[in-house]
């Protein structure tokens, strides 16, 4: 892999560090933010999250298919939180599990899952337009 091609993955790895306290800054330090983003930010930055961690790992991928591909993980994700076995809602109230899985079906998660994907869209056509080689 070039160094261009390494810095860029690099990159991606330090957004994707940097999105998860900003998202659980959200959850918990409500008062610090405008209500909109204390509301819904979590679930746009959770999103985001999941593109750079998938642009990090497939490097190589279109951004607009990483872009959906992280989308429709976020619909399963939340469509599996129709779900509600005992067990999984038992594993749902651990503090991991809780954050990956979510605990209760929200369609406006679902509009800030696709706000939250062309946010990481957004990011990485400005990431990857500034390099000279993708």
């Amino acid at each position: 892999m070039s160094p261009i091609k390494t810095r860029k993955v690099l990159l991606y790895f330090v957004l994707f560090l940097l999105t998860i306290p900003l998202g659980l800054a959200t959850r918990r330090y409500p008062g610090y933010f405008p209500s909109i983003i204390s509301v819904y930010g979590g679930d746009v930055l959770y999103a985001t999250c999941l593109f750079f961690l998938l642009r990090f790992l497939f490097p190589v991928t279109e951004l607009l298919k990483i872009g959906v591909i992280s989308y429709l993980a976020c619909i399963a994700i939340e469509l599996q939180q129709l779900y509600k076995a005992p067990w999984i809602v038992d594993l749902r109230r651990t503090f991991p599990f809780g954050l990956i899985l979510g605990y209760d079906f929200a369609l406006s998660d679902c509009v800030c899952y696709f706000i939250g994907c062309v946010l990481g869209l957004a990011i990485g056509w400005l990431v990857e337009r500034r390099s000279p080689a993708h």
